[in-house]
């Protein structure tokens, strides 16, 4: 299947989906490059521990204490 048809067959699929992720799962063997593609692309963070560590150390260096 050239990249060209994968995508019409995505626009025609895509109309009838119910959620993001249970339309790649159901979707992942028809349509090989476009799901390798949203994989690599949308993963997110399962927890937002490393951002809460990245505000808490942030917090601590810009705080009126250290600045002075």
């Amino acid at each position: 299947m050239t990249l060209d048809e994968e995508l019409s067959k995505y626009i025609q699929a895509v109309q009838s989906a119910t959620s993001f992720e249970e339309f790649w799962s159901s979707q992942e063997k028809s349509l090989p490059r476009l799901s390798r593609l949203v994989r690599r692309t949308n993963i997110s963070p399962i927890t937002s521990v490393a951002s809460e560590a990245l505000f808490s150390v942030a917090n601590f260096l810009n705080r009126k204490q250290r600045s002075g």
